[in-house]
């Protein structure tokens, strides 16, 4: 038989049947036939040997070597002639190939390996047998059966072969190799693959994707993995996008955290995801091909998640780099929102976030709207995947920015883009949420929240309709939103309900039904909001946007242009009929409810616009009836009044004019006091005027403002037609004889009043005030002719406040009106009455004044010319209109008003409808009327007499005295009245033009400047309780916030931007003036050249110059320090900050016009600081110079590149002077030096930051700056005085101890910003080791200060000592430590130096620590904690440090003296009486060593002991000479040291016998018992409700002594208690203490374990003080059985296991701590309850005397136990228990003595 036949039935035989031509065929398992096969080739070379060659033989056939690498076919095997199939089971039979099997067997795997390998070169690119491409290659099976082997033989050899054939095999085949390499070697092969696998990185880049994969799975060396991280990298740029994933992936995953920041800023500088996806997306055929920037986020987000080393590294790099304006990626945001959805990194994501969004900082805006908008648009897919984190960055965002604010503008943008970007899910959320800020109550949530739903409405209408129900349910609460807020919501709704058109909508119909509701309701804050919603419906569907975009649509759609007219029309007649019921409403409410609903239209013409049909149809049913009812001529009033002559006119421009506005004919006052019934002819026409509340006079004004808006808008800005209304007079008051007698208020009649028949000006009202009377040029005429008035009647007075208040209002409105015409006539009379307008104001606030506290007393409110905003129904109702009823009533005076008023309309008998102004009231709505009045204005009585308490409104007016601050309550001066302080070079050289005076350019500027303040100026982030609206912006209360108020700050800005060159023009111009008047500063020669364009007429109205450049100085602030100056662009080539800047250069005359565009911005930037500058050597105050300052301060961060740190420390001396940060620091200095009298002008704001900008923008040394105020200025400012030591150019005038505190302060915080902002990791050694030293030296000082302070500065300085302490030991522990341990092996004295040094500091606060708790300041006490908890990682780096580098002996830790916050030594706790004279003596021995050892030991975080670790060493060293002291100075030493001892303990033992309380008269035996229960019952209170966890080492162990010291004297006083208490008061003694020993060992025990290190022996202490409460309760345990108490032994044996539990848990403490020798325990005592010895055995009646007697060795024992100390025991093993009590278990020799 030859070798292929026998190894053919050998095979056969074990359970293969090998067929020709086909698979092989399997009868037996797979194991089964390897065991027989190995068992059958174990003991036969031979056959190995044939076997070997057969294989060969079967493998060499390509056509055949398929059937023997594919999986076997299961068949059937033969038993007794029987066939049986065998399937496997779970239905698909699954075996292994033939070549599979044999590589199982151990004699032939070696020969079959090498035979595989060979042939695997063979069948390289070949397929399948059939040849079918689909099929698997032949190489590819070969391949296979290498992997997952159980054993290789020899795999150094099959490794080699492999790694040999993947050098010359082609690259897909090479693929396969690689992905198989690591399931085919072995581990111990894996260093020389890894090695071929790294090298094939750089020479085959196709295959880095399973590279990279196998090197994932290998164990690689770190050189390795170094070099393949740079091929990786390398390779980034040019990788295909769907490689980028695995290959970030293997990038951030095998990164260590060494090596973590290098790798990602080179992945963030060659990762373009931009560009790579944006080229995938291109070459994509199809669109269901998965873009992969979302694959790269995931992975990036994955390795993010699991590993914390590179989220700290990340965050660092892009807090660091981001700040270069337009490297931002998208990269950066996602990771930023990646990091933000981990939870203890959201804080420093939103930290970063806030640094490069807002504008607090020098460093440029890196995030803009636009970055986030255009990375959101591109990469839909990924934000959505983000979107949580994404809604809530935006989220914090709107909760912490000011609308307008750069943060405000990035989470408009982030929102708005997601919105459009992503699907419905998302855009539901956003709605959510904004709905839910507008309900938060925060203003600045509020303002964001509601501007965004805007923008959304504006820009994506169609999508935000589906979510319009969340904006709708704002509406029944939007009755606690501000009225500007209500505005923006309405606008909201009022494009979404209008989106057809004009065509029926339900949601606009339930709008109209909500604006109609509100329109009819008798409440004025209800009538404002109908007024609002509906002006903002009518601008929707009115606007020529609207309907031109409909028109469009149609014409889109298809439709005919016959049919466009007819939506047009539609929304027109829409549109009408709301102007309709607005008109229709106002003729049932008030007077004021008119002038609102004019306001708000007028202020949508002038803002937004209207059609002109509708301009048309307001022209002609509102602006026609204003001629009829207060225009006419001066023979009109003749005919109305009953005049002697004709009839004089006030305030007239021009005499030629006849037309005069008659005030008097419609002022209620007048007609209450009987004047009109007294002046008017009895056949005058009126007119038709309705009878509503309030007066007319208070539509006046804004009905004015609706005819000019209506008139520009058709006349195309002109006002030709209405010019008249800017000269005309104004009849103030008829001709009354003010000399005659007067009626008096209570009674008028007319029969009172005589008419002045002679044309003496001193008795005629008129004639005095005829003409320019009251805006005369001479100022003493004009006061003379306000005391006169002053001394009219009471009445006539008030009339006269009435006219002129309307008069005021009526100049404010024509200023406003024609303010911004270009003819030089008109703007010449602008002028005019700008300058009369001041002086009116004067007159009134003049006359006010005197009417304040009568009966006359004027108030808009009252008199019905403004409306009431609070929640009370029409309150101006029952003031100055008269009630009539249609039945009799009877009026008791006697009754309270009230009362009074209920009897007299008709309220409490039978129904009776009450006119009130006209208006027709049932008695249920008149009731409602009166009362509601009357809870504000008559008292508290009538609303008790209703059973009700008076509650506030919650909204009051700004100021309640009109007579002391009239301006909340005019008119506000619109932005088109401030274009008459617009100069151009024909205004400068002109001399015959009308100028403005002092008194009226400071009008304009008041509310200039009010506007700004409102608007551009960052307000406080403060949340205000809901449906409490804050306080309206100054002046809008009488427009209704319908004028500047409902602007945002970019409208602001846009306008003052325009305004800028000549606000600089008229400071140039106030200045000069006030130089030379004052003459107290040197004017610059730059601007002694200012045109004279303001009129100074008199020496008073210097003053008011100077008011007027303080204005100007914080108009000119407020727009340098608004965040959006920097992003906002005026054009598209010229930002608004070039303009400001260059407005800045003009006006310096440094720069020319043409030039700015030319100009580097550095060079503009320096310009502009230079003019600032010259303007502050003009400036006499100080808060004008800080105002300039502060102006500096923000021009020279609009430039932080300039002038850096580079190039000032190539400077001289002079030059560094010279630079920007120098002249700041050199004013500031200046302005700290000024000797003024009034030093308390300086607030502590300005102080502290005068002193940071002296120290910080120092260009010289800022740490020998901060030393100099740390070492002696401030030390000497403490006692008012400058020593002669001290140099006189560091002296400052303005630092005395009453503005220490601030000063202190400022030089604290201008040390740690050193430290911030030192470039330290560029230093040298030396350079940091100096540098280290001088900050330790400075910090010293100011810890050092707190020592010498009085009662009076202490408690201020000192919680400004603990917490810039706190930052510092911060910084030290983080920042410095770090880089001197670098440098420790060059410097290593020096550094032990500074350490010495510093530990001087941190005593001073662990002083101050102590203080806290001494003084019980909570505030102080607030930040003890953070602070021990800082001190205590200081002194774990310092340890750290001296380990690193083998220098522990050169500092060491050791007991911590207890200091006052002035540095003497207090007791750290109270002697007690119980302690022994032995632990006395004890306690002095460790405080003499604790005494010697202090001055070289390092200080510890927390007030107690700290174990030495080195022995006391032999030298002081304080910072001073060394001194070694002899033996004898050692000696006296201790006995000094013994003295202090022995007098502190005498007055400790006095403290504390005055700190027990005097005894308590109802404490007495017989109450003896509930005291001593209820003491024990609040002791284990006190220890379950203490926050234990959060108190610090020290303080959890002083507790857990004080605790014990409790427990003990409880238990103590069982021992002496009488037979009648005895009983009861072990019970309760048994059971605490059950209680008592729980709580130690659950609670208390495992914190003291926590502690244990740096506490010890103060916890041994502890432990050995519990002892004594221990044996105690264990002598009551044993009463019982003396006593055989029944009830007392039953809770015996729940005592002893809780015992027995403490000591085990005592042990266990121990043990950890390898601390057992410090606390042993002994053979037990046998003592009853008072302390006496017994026996063991327990005493019964029947016993024995022989019993009773003891046996001598119980007598040896006892007599030994009596020997022994009760806390001296020796060493024995751990405790056992035995029968109930303590038993040790002792060794033999133990056992034998």
């Amino acid at each position: 038989m030859d070798s292929s036949q026998r190894c053919r039935e050998v095979i056969q035989t074990c359970g293969v049947e090998l067929v020709d031509g086909s698979i092989p065929v399997l009868h037996t398992p797979s194991t089964l036939f390897r065991y027989q096969l190995n068992e059958a080739v174990r003991n036969d070379a031979d056959l190995v040997a044939y076997m070997g060659d057969y294989l060969d033989e079967l493998l060499s056939d390509h056509d055949a070597i398929s059937l023997y690498l594919d999986p076997m076919t299961l068949g059937t095997v033969t038993d007794d002639s029987t066939a049986t199939m065998h399937v496997v089971s779970g239905g698909l039979p699954q075996t292994e190939s033939l070549v599979r099997l044999m590589l199982g067997v151990d004699a032939l795997q070696s020969r079959l390996v090498a035979t595989l390998v060979d042939k695997f070169p063979e069948y390289i690119g070949d397929e399948g047998t059939d040849g079918d491409a689909s099929a698997t290659k032949v190489s590819v099976k070969i391949l296979r059966q290498l992997r997952w082997l159980d054993y290789v033989l020899d795999s150094g050899a099959l490794t080699e072969k492999l790694l040999e054939t993947l050098g010359f095999v082609p690259p897909d085949m090479q693929r396969e190799i690689v992905v198989a390499l690591p399931d085919i070697i072995s581990d111990s092969d894996n260093t020389q693959v890894t090695k071929v696998l790294a090298s094939m990185l750089k020479e085959t880049p196709e295959l880095m994707l399973p590279v990279l994969d196998t090197l994932g799975s290998l164990d690689c060396a770190p050189a390795l993995l170094q070099g393949a991280r740079n091929s990786v990298i390398s390779h980034l740029a040019s990788a295909e996008p769907i490689e980028l994933p695995v290959l970030l992936r293997f990038l951030l995953q095998s990164v260590s955290a060494d090596a973590a920041a290098p790798v990602i800023m080179r992945i963030r500088k060659r990762l373009d995801v931009d560009s790579i996806v944006l080229a995938s997306r291109q070459r994509s055929t199809s669109a269901a091909d998965q873009s992969p920037d979302v694959l790269i986020f995931d992975a990036i987000a994955t390795s993010l998640r699991s590993h914390k080393h590179l989220r700290d590294a990340w965050l660092k790099i892009i807090a660091s780099d981001a700040d270069n304006v337009g490297s931002q990626t998208t990269l950066d945001l996602v990771v930023l929102l990646i990091l933000h959805q981990i939870t203890t990194h959201t804080k420093r994501v939103e930290s970063a976030l806030k640094a490069k969004i807002d504008i607090v900082s020098s460093q440029p805006i890196a995030y803009t709207p636009a970055l986030f908008e255009s990375n959101i648009a591109r990469f839909p897919a990924v934000f959505s995947v983000h979107f949580p984190a994404l809604v809530s960055v935006s989220g914090w965002l709107i909760q912490t920015s000011a609308l307008g604010s750069q943060g405000s503008r990035v989470a408009t943008s982030i929102l708005v883009s997601a919105f459009a970007a992503m699907g419905m899910f998302q855009r539901q959320e956003i709605s959510g949420e904004l709905a839910v800020h507008i309900g938060s109550g925060n203003a600045n949530e509020i303002d964001t929240a509601a501007h965004i739903y805007l923008e959304l409405a504006t820009k994506h209408p169609y999508e935000l309709r589906p979510f319009a129900v969340f904006i709708k349910g704002l509406l029944d609460y939007v009755d606690n939103l501000d009225i500007a807020h209500v505005r923006t919501i309405f606008d909201t709704l009022g494009i979404l309900s209008t989106l057809a058109g004009g065509a029926d909508d339900s949601m606009f119909s339930d709008l109209y039904i909500f604006v109609r509701k509100q329109l009819s309701s008798v409440f004025p804050k209800y009538n404002r909001i109908g007024v609002v919603g509906t002006v903002s419906l009518l601008r929707q569907l009115g606007g020529e946007h609207t309907l031109e975009a409909t028109r469009a649509d149609d014409e889109c759609a298809g439709s005919s242009m016959s049919q466009a007219p007819r939506v047009n029309i539609q929304a027109l007649r829409r549109a009408v009929q709301l102007l309709e019921m607005l008109m229709d409403s106002g003729r049932h409410q008030s007077w004021t409810f008119i002038s609102m609903t004019y306001d708000e239209l007028a202020h949508i013409v002038e803002t937004h616009g209207l059609h002109q049909q509708l301009l048309m149809w307001l022209h002609e049913n509102v602006s026609s009836k204003f001629a009829a009812q207060f225009l006419g001529d001066v023979e009109d009033l003749s005919r109305r009044y009953l005049l002697s002559g004709h009839a004089s006119v006030a305030l007239s421009l021009d005499d030629d004019e006849t037309a005069v506005l008659d005030v008097f004919n419609h002022n209620d006052d007048a007609e209450t006091s009987g004047l009109h019934a007294a002046t008017k002819r009895a056949d005058a026409d009126d007119g038709e005027v309705p009878r509503l509340r309030g007066c007319v006079l208070s539509c006046l004004p804004s009905l004015l403002r609706l005819i000019q808006v209506c008139e520009k808008a058709l006349g195309d800005g002109s006002l030709g037609e209405i010019d008249a209304l800017l000269v005309c007079g104004i009849y103030l008051l008829p001709p009354i004889d003010v000399a005659s007698p007067h009626p008096s208020l209570a009674s008028p009649s007319a029969s009172q009043y005589n008419m002045a028949l002679s044309d003496d000006s001193s008795s005629n009202s008129s004639l005095l005030l005829a003409g320019n009377a009251l805006v005369g040029i001479d100022e003493d005429s004009r006061l003379d002719l306000i005391k006169s008035i002053c001394r009219w009647p009471i009445d006539l007075r008030r009339a006269l406040c009435t006219s002129l208040y309307v008069a005021v209002n009526w100049f404010r409105e024509v200023i406003n009106a024609f303010a911004d015409q270009d003819a030089d006539e008109v703007r010449a009379k602008v002028i005019m009455r700008v300058n009369q307008l001041e002086q009116i104001e004067r007159g009134l606030e003049a006359l006010a004044e005197s009417l304040s506290g009568t009966n006359g007393e004027f108030h808009p409110q009252r008199a019905g010319l403004i409306p009431e905003m609070s929640d009370t129904a029409a309150r101006t109702a029952t003031n100055g209109l008269s009630l009539r009823i249609s039945g009799p009533s009877t009026l008791n005076p006697t009754e309270s008003v009230a009362e009074n008023m209920d009897v007299g309309l008709g309220l409490k008998e039978g129904s009776f409808m009450v006119d009130v102004g006209g208006l027709l009231l049932s008695q249920e709505d008149t009731h409602k009327l009166v009362h509601g009045t009357n809870d504000e204005h008559l008292g508290d009585a009538s609303a008790k007499k209703r059973g009700r308490k008076r509650k506030s409104t919650g909204a009051a007016p700004v100021v309640n005295d009109f007579a002391k601050e009239l301006h909340p309550f005019l008119r506000e001066l619109s932005f088109s009245a401030f274009d008459i302080l617009k100069l151009d070079e024909a205004d400068r050289q002109s001399e015959h033009r009308p100028l403005l005076s002092a008194r009226g350019l400071s009008v304009i500027l008041r509310e200039l400047q009010a506007a700004v303040a409102s608007k551009l100026v960052r307000r406080a982030e403060k949340r205000v309780p809901w449906g409490k609206p804050s306080l309206p912006v100054f002046g809008a209360l009488a427009t209704f916030s319908s004028n500047i108020a409902g602007s945002s700050a970019r409208d602001v800005f846009s306008r003052v931007r325009v305004l800028f060159p000549s606000l600089l023009q008229y400071l140039d111009a106030c200045l000069h003036v006030r130089v030379r008047f004052r003459n107290d500063v040197d004017e610059p020669e730059q601007l002694s050249h200012a045109p004279r364009i303001v009129a100074v007429d008199s020496l008073s109205d210097v003053s008011v110059v100077e008011l007027c450049i303080d204005r100007l100085l914080h108009i000119v602030s407020a727009v340098l320090s608004w965040d959006g100056l920097q992003t906002d662009s005026a054009h598209t080539h010229e930002s608004s900050l070039t303009l400001v800047l260059g407005a800045l250069a003009r006006q310096g005359q440094r720069t020319h016009a043409d030039e700015i565009s030319n100009i580097a911005p550095n060079v503009l930037v320096r310009r502009a600081f230079d003019y600032l500058h010259d303007v502050a050597q003009m400036v006499a105050t100080s808060m004008r110079a800080i105002d300039v300052l502060r102006m500096l301060v923000a021009v020279r961060s609009f430039a932080p590149s300039c002038e850096s740190f580079d190039e000032i420390s190539g400077m001289t001396a002079e030059q560094r002077d010279a630079t920007m940060d120098g002249r700041i620091s050199g004013m500031a200095r200046r302005v700290l030096d000024a000797k003024w009298d009034a030093v308390q002008e300086l607030r502590p704001a300005d102080l502290e930051l005068l002193v940071g900008l002296h120290i910080i923008r120092c260009p010289h040394n800022r740490l020998d700056l901060a030393y100099t105020y740390a070492a002696h200025i401030l030390p000497q400012s403490i006692q008012g005085t400058i020593s002669e030591d001290v140099d006189d150019s560091e002296a400052l005038a303005t630092l005395k101890p009453a503005t220490f505190a601030p000063v202190y302060k400022a030089v604290s915080q201008a040390l740690a910003t050193i430290v911030q902002d030192s470039r330290l990791a560029n230093m040298g050694s030396s350079d940091m080791v100096q540098f280290s030293g001088r900050i330790v030296d400075t910090w010293v000082e100011l810890t050092r200060i707190t020592q010498t302070l009085d009662a009076s500065l202490q408690r201020t300085v000192l919680i400004v000592a603990l917490r810039s302490g706190l930052t510092m030991t911060d910084l030290f522990a983080k920042t410095i430590l770090p880089l001197l341990d670098a440098c420790f092996f060059t410097h290593r004295d020096e550094i032990v130096a500074v350490l010495e040094r510093m530990r001087k500091a941190t005593r001073i606060l662990q002083s101050i620590c102590n203080h806290s708790k001494a003084s019980q300041d909570t505030k102080l006490q607030s930040a003890v904690p953070q602070t021990k908890r800082k001190l205590e990682q200081l002194i774990f780096q310092v340890y750290v440090l001296m380990g690193n580098n083998d220098s522990m002996s050169a500092l060491t830790l050791g007991r911590l003296k207890h200091r006052g916050v002035r540095g003497e030594v207090v007791s750290s706790q109270i002697p007690r009486d119980y302690e022994s004279e032995d632990n006395e003596s004890e306690a002095e021995e460790e405080e003499e060593e604790s005494d010697r050892a202090e001055d070289v030991q390092m200080e510890s975080a927390s007030d107690d002991n700290v174990p030495d670790p080195a022995p006391p060493p032999t030298k002081r060293n304080r910072g001073r000479n060394v001194t070694v002291h002899s033996k004898v100075g050692k000696r006296m030493e201790v006995l000094q040291r013994k003295e202090i001892l022995a007098k502190r303990r005498k007055s400790a033992a006095s403290a504390n016998s005055k700190c027990h309380p005097a005894a308590l008269d109802t404490l007495n035996p017989t109450t003896f018992a509930s005291g001593y229960k209820a003491v024990n019952q609040v002791l284990v209170t006190v220890v379950q409700d203490s926050r234990l966890e959060n108190l610090s080492s020290s303080d959890m162990v002083q507790f857990s002594g004080r605790i014990v010291d409790t427990w003990v004297k409880l238990t103590r006083i069982t021992q002496t208690l009488d037979a009648s208490l005895s009983r009861s008061m072990l019970i309760v003694a048994l059971r605490s203490g059950l209680t008592m020993t729980d709580l130690f060992a659950k609670t208390i025990l495992p914190l003291l374990d926590a502690c244990f290190f740096t506490h010890r022996d103060e916890i041994v202490a502890v432990l050995e003080r519990m002892r004594k409460a221990t044996r105690i309760l264990q002598s009551i345990c044993n009463y019982p059985k003396t006593s055989q108490d029944t009830k007392l032994q039953s809770a015996v044996p729940q005592t002893k296991r809780k015992l027995e539990q403490l000591i085990f848990q005592v042990y266990v403490l121990m043990g950890n701590n390898d601390s057992m020798s410090a606390l042993t325990l002994g053979r037990l005592k046998h003592l009853i309850v008072r302390g006496k010895d017994v026996s063991l055995q327990i005493l019964r009646d029947y016993e024995s005397e022989g019993n009773e007697s003891e046996t001598e060795s119980d007598q040896a024992e006892n007599d030994q136990l009596k020997s022994e100390s009760d806390d001296n025991v020796s060493n024995y093993a751990p405790v056992q228990t035995k029968g109930g009590r303590s038993v040790i278990v002792r060794s033999k020799v133990d056992k034998h003595m």
